[in-house]
Protein backbone atom coordinates (compact mmCIF):
# COMPACT_ATOMS: atom_id res chain seq x y z
CA UNK A 1 0.00 0.00 0.00
CA UNK A 2 1.62 3.12 -1.16
CA UNK A 3 1.33 6.41 1.18
CA UNK A 4 -0.65 9.35 0.74
CA UNK A 5 1.74 12.06 0.20
CA UNK A 6 0.46 15.82 1.82
CA UNK A 7 2.02 18.97 0.22
CA UNK A 8 2.65 21.85 3.27
CA UNK A 9 4.11 25.07 2.37
CA UNK A 10 4.88 27.80 5.32
CA UNK A 11 3.91 31.44 5.14
CA UNK A 12 3.63 34.80 6.99
CA UNK A 13 0.76 36.72 7.32
CA UNK A 14 1.85 40.33 6.16
CA UNK A 15 0.17 43.40 6.65
CA UNK A 16 -2.01 43.10 3.15
CA UNK A 17 -3.30 40.47 4.76
CA UNK A 18 -5.07 42.19 7.35
CA UNK A 19 -7.96 44.28 8.54
CA UNK A 20 -6.97 47.55 10.70
CA UNK A 21 -7.10 45.34 13.81
CA UNK A 22 -4.15 43.11 12.45
CA UNK A 23 -6.55 40.20 12.47
CA UNK A 24 -6.79 38.03 8.89
CA UNK A 25 -9.55 40.06 6.52
CA UNK A 26 -11.53 36.49 5.77
CA UNK A 27 -11.18 36.97 1.51
CA UNK A 28 -7.26 37.05 2.07
CA UNK A 29 -7.37 33.50 2.84
CA UNK A 30 -8.63 32.54 0.02
CA UNK A 31 -5.50 34.30 -1.92
CA UNK A 32 -3.33 32.10 0.60
CA UNK A 33 -4.94 29.31 -0.65
CA UNK A 34 -4.46 30.04 -4.29
CA UNK A 35 -0.72 30.66 -3.76
CA UNK A 36 -0.94 27.38 -2.25
CA UNK A 37 -2.14 25.52 -5.12
CA UNK A 38 0.14 27.07 -7.42
CA UNK A 39 2.97 26.25 -5.02
CA UNK A 40 1.75 22.42 -5.20
CA UNK A 41 1.03 22.57 -8.67
CA UNK A 42 4.89 23.74 -9.88
CA UNK A 43 6.35 21.50 -6.92
CA UNK A 44 4.55 18.63 -8.63
CA UNK A 45 6.35 19.73 -11.80
CA UNK A 46 3.07 21.18 -13.54
CA UNK A 47 3.00 25.45 -12.94
CA UNK A 48 -0.32 26.74 -13.07
CA UNK A 49 1.42 29.76 -15.27
CA UNK A 50 2.39 27.06 -17.86
CA UNK A 51 -0.74 25.23 -18.18
CA UNK A 52 -2.46 28.64 -18.67
CA UNK A 53 -0.13 28.78 -21.49
CA UNK A 54 -0.55 25.64 -22.99
CA UNK A 55 -4.56 26.24 -23.01
CA UNK A 56 -5.24 24.31 -19.62
CA UNK A 57 -6.84 26.49 -16.36
CA UNK A 58 -7.94 24.65 -12.94
CA UNK A 59 -10.80 27.34 -12.13
CA UNK A 60 -12.46 26.23 -9.12
CA UNK A 61 -16.01 25.21 -9.02
CA UNK A 62 -16.62 24.54 -5.44
CA UNK A 63 -15.37 25.86 -1.88
CA UNK A 64 -16.37 25.06 1.25
CA UNK A 65 -14.49 26.93 4.29
CA UNK A 66 -14.39 26.40 7.59
CA UNK A 67 -13.05 29.46 9.73
CA UNK A 68 -11.92 28.48 13.53
CA UNK A 69 -9.28 30.57 14.42
CA UNK A 70 -7.88 34.13 14.26
CA UNK A 71 -4.31 34.68 12.31
CA UNK A 72 -3.00 38.18 13.09
CA UNK A 73 -0.26 40.09 11.50
CA UNK A 74 3.29 38.67 11.82
CA UNK A 75 1.95 34.77 12.42
CA UNK A 76 3.31 31.93 10.18
CA UNK A 77 1.55 29.54 9.37
CA UNK A 78 1.25 26.43 7.41
CA UNK A 79 -1.14 25.72 4.74
CA UNK A 80 -1.20 21.35 4.11
CA UNK A 81 -2.74 20.42 1.13
CA UNK A 82 -3.92 16.88 0.26
CA UNK A 83 -6.62 15.88 -2.93
CA UNK A 84 -9.53 13.75 -2.25
CA UNK A 85 -10.91 12.68 -5.11
CA UNK A 86 -9.66 12.79 -8.80
CA UNK A 87 -12.46 13.02 -11.45
CA UNK A 88 -12.25 12.19 -15.67
CA UNK A 89 -12.16 16.62 -15.40
CA UNK A 90 -12.21 17.41 -11.44
CA UNK A 91 -9.64 17.64 -8.73
CA UNK A 92 -11.20 17.62 -5.09
CA UNK A 93 -8.75 19.94 -3.14
CA UNK A 94 -8.19 19.50 0.77
CA UNK A 95 -6.66 22.53 2.88
CA UNK A 96 -5.47 23.01 6.51
CA UNK A 97 -4.13 26.36 7.78
CA UNK A 98 -2.39 25.63 11.05
CA UNK A 99 -0.40 28.14 13.38
CA UNK A 100 2.97 27.24 12.88
CA UNK A 101 4.87 25.79 16.20
CA UNK A 102 6.87 28.44 17.90
CA UNK A 103 8.87 25.67 19.71
CA UNK A 104 9.94 22.20 18.64
CA UNK A 105 8.06 20.80 21.57
CA UNK A 106 4.55 23.00 21.22
CA UNK A 107 1.90 22.11 18.61
CA UNK A 108 0.22 23.82 16.57
CA UNK A 109 -3.54 25.13 16.24
CA UNK A 110 -5.91 24.70 13.53
CA UNK A 111 -7.18 27.80 11.98
CA UNK A 112 -9.01 26.75 8.90
CA UNK A 113 -10.34 24.04 6.90
CA UNK A 114 -11.55 24.47 3.47
CA UNK A 115 -12.36 21.86 0.43
CA UNK A 116 -12.23 22.82 -3.04
CA UNK A 117 -12.94 21.75 -6.40
CA UNK A 118 -11.46 22.69 -9.47
CA UNK A 119 -11.89 21.78 -13.05
CA UNK A 120 -9.31 21.23 -16.19
CA UNK A 121 -11.23 23.30 -18.46
CA UNK A 122 -9.60 24.90 -21.92
CA UNK A 123 -8.42 28.62 -21.59
CA UNK A 124 -10.00 30.95 -22.67
CA UNK A 125 -13.43 29.18 -23.68
CA UNK A 126 -14.00 27.88 -20.04
CA UNK A 127 -14.59 23.98 -21.93
CA UNK A 128 -14.17 21.08 -19.60
CA UNK A 129 -10.96 18.94 -20.57
CA UNK A 130 -9.84 15.94 -19.19
CA UNK A 131 -7.34 16.02 -16.82
CA UNK A 132 -3.75 15.28 -19.40
CA UNK A 133 -2.01 12.05 -18.62
CA UNK A 134 1.08 13.28 -17.17
CA UNK A 135 -0.91 16.17 -15.01
CA UNK A 136 -2.75 13.18 -13.77
CA UNK A 137 -0.39 11.11 -12.94
CA UNK A 138 1.60 14.00 -10.82
CA UNK A 139 -1.59 14.40 -9.10
CA UNK A 140 -1.88 10.71 -8.07
CA UNK A 141 0.64 10.30 -5.18
CA UNK A 142 -1.53 13.37 -3.31
CA UNK A 143 -4.77 11.60 -2.96
CA UNK A 144 -5.44 10.73 0.11
CA UNK A 145 -7.14 7.41 -0.93
CA UNK A 146 -4.82 4.66 -2.91
CA UNK A 147 -8.10 4.28 -5.17
CA UNK A 148 -8.58 6.56 -7.60
CA UNK A 149 -12.53 7.87 -7.94
CA UNK A 150 -14.29 9.25 -10.89
CA UNK A 151 -17.82 11.08 -11.04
Amino acid sequence: MSQTLNFTVRKQIRFHHCDPAGIVFYPQYFYLLHETQEDFLAHIGHPEHALIASGLGVPIVDLKTEFLGMCRYGDEIDIRLSLTRIGNASIGMHYEIHSAPRAPDMGSALKLIANTVVVCSEVPNGKVLPIPGGLRAALLPYLETTKEVKP
